[in-house]
């Protein structure tokens, strides 16, 4: 048995020597392993891998072994696939639990065993941060952090035209990987000054959203490089292949099983837990303090400390619910918002309630509607006023009652008129219209419009009586005129500067947000 070890740990290569499921001893490791394929007919989340301590050459299949997954938690019930059991029901036939991670892309590093040196009980149990490339960990969506050059995010010149005619120096994008390897990787400022591209998929849904100038609710800063030790603590799925299942390689390098190799990605699903940025002298600057679920596509649910904000919205942009800051629950729906209890449903505002619509407003009841104020009532009309009974109708005041209006004035009745008091005075003079109600009081908010393939803030745009009224993303309150303030110096973002490519500034022309976005995600 120790000569067998020696042999394995010297550099002798035991696969080539034996077969993988005899059973040959060798020691039992753990061992760094290089992920060269994915074995997919089990569906275990096997891999095979190269083991570089053996020796030969990493794309020799002779030199690869399979490697099982040993999950941090699983689980099954009782007999399940033993036939403990008889499969007669779905109670008897067996459930499953537990984690399942997505085995890493060929290339990665990855930490192998083999239980009591036996080669065919391989098992592969952690993965090899064998990089400085994961400013993408955990979260897709993380902005380029650090720095104050416009140098340091660079939109892709083979990136939609559209995405160069979006981006201003007030953007806030997600951005990509650098390349370590490359010597202007490093700046005398350190590692996390260095330019990095934006990522393109991400960016689009953070324009289609109205997200691309909002550090709060679109490309954050928590990254796990931010700073050391991090503050960062969460999980990203890979996310889909930018070409499905077929390699990105067109001719993998030598060291590289083409096959199953992947170049580049979408950015996935990410869960993030951050407990708040430090600054240069390891203090907490306030920034980015929060827990936030988003998936690849856009939809999210933010919960941010920092600006004491709870945000859920979708991937279009076209709802979102705010619980913000002042205490106030905004709400949007681009085409409804549906409400329905079968109970009874209570609606109080003890300052007011103010309801506006551009269109019409229903109201029905099945068994009578009644309104009722302890101060004065207004109906106003800038057509037309109907009031209509199919049964009795009596207007009564406590006090004066006046009836009044700027031209004829028609009393009628298909039976008896009566009209009595204890005078009646009958004249030609204009009646008094002290009792009629004036106008309403409209004021004009701001609203959020598609320009071209951007949407754009416009002072005034919605005619209202209503103080708020929520608008697709980017929308600004009005009390204040702007979403509620970072809690961060001005500038500190530094990768929101943008350095476009000169052949891309220069492309024109851009379709809609939804145009473009579904174009680019086809």
């Amino acid at each position: 048995m120790g000569q067998t070890n020696s042999m394995a740990r010297s550099g002798a290569n035991p696969a080539a020597r034996a077969d993988l499921k005899s059973g040959q001893a060798v020691d039992p490791g753990p061992y760094e392993a290089i992920v060269t394929g994915h074995v997919v007919g089990s569906r275990m989340g096997e891999l095979q891998v190269y083991i570089p301590e053996w020796g030969g050459l990493q794309t020799d299949p002779t030199h690869q072994i399979p490697v099982s997954y040993a999950s941090p938690f699983y689980g099954v019930t009782f007999g399940t696939d033993s036939q403990q059991l008889p499969s007669t029901s779905w109670t008897t036939s067996g459930q499953s639990y537990g984690m399942f991670m997505v085995p890493p892309d060929v290339g990665n590093k990855v930490l192998v065993t083999f239980i009591r040196g036996d080669l065919s009980r391989g098992y592969w149990f952690a993965c090899c941060y064998d990089s400085t490339s994961h400013h993408m960990v955990p979260t897709p969506n993380a902005r380029n952090i650090g720095g104050n050059s416009s140098q340091n995010t660079q939109l892709d010149t083979n990136a939609p035209t559209y995405l160069a005619n979006e981006i201003g120096t007030n953007s806030v994008m997600p951005v990509v990987e650098y390349d370590t390897g490359s010597g202007s990787a490093f700046t005398q400022d350190g590692l996390v000054q260095t330019p990095r591209f934006i990522n393109t998929y991400q960016a689009s849904i953070l324009i289609n959203q109205g997200l691309d100038r909002d550090p709060v609710r679109g490309a954050i800063s928590s990254s796990s490089m931010r700073e050391a030790p991090s503050q960062v603590f969460g999980i990203s799925t890979p996310g889909k292949s930018l070409t499905g299942n077929k390699s990105q390689f067109t001719s993998p390098p030598s060291n590289v099983e083409g096959s199953q190799a992947v170049a580049g990605r979408t950015g996935g699903h990410s869960f993030v837990m951050d407990d708040g940025a430090l600054n240069a002298d390891n203090v907490d600057d306030g920034t980015d303090q929060l827990i936030r679920l988003r998936t690849s596509g856009g939809h999210q649910i933010l919960m941010n400390d920092t600006q004491q904000v709870l945000y859920i919205a979708s991937a279009s942009g076209f709802q979102w619910l705010e619980f913000s800051s002042d205490g106030s629950i905004n709400v949007y729906g681009k085409n409804g918002i549906n409400v329905r209890t079968e109970g009874v449903m209570n609606l109080q505002g003890d300052a007011a309630i103010i309801m506006n619509s551009k269109g019409a407003i229903q109201m029905n009841a099945d068994k009578g509607i009644s309104i009722t104020t302890a101060g004065s009532m207004a109906i106003n009309a800038q057509i037309a006023l109907s009031l209509n009974s199919t049964g009795m109708a009596s207007l009564k005041a406590g006090g004066v009652c006046s009836v009044g209006a700027g031209g004829i004035l028609n009393l009628g009745s298909a039976g008896i008129t009566n009209i009595s008091g204890s005078l009646t005075n009958l004249t030609g003079e204009a009646g008094v219209g002290g009792g009629i109600a004036t106008s309403a009081n409209y004021v004009n908010l701001a609203d959020v419009t598609i320009n071209g393939s951007l949407w754009t803030f416009k002072d005034g745009a919605q005619k209202t009586i209503c103080s708020v009224a929520p608008s697709h993303e980017p929308w600004l309150d009005p009390s204040t005129n702007k979403r509620p303030a970072p809690k961060y110096a001005s500038g500190s973002l530094g990768g929101s500067l943008i350095n476009l490519a000169t052949s891309v500034a220069a492309s024109a022309g851009a379709g809609s947000a939804t145009t473009a976005v579904n174009s680019f995600f086809s």
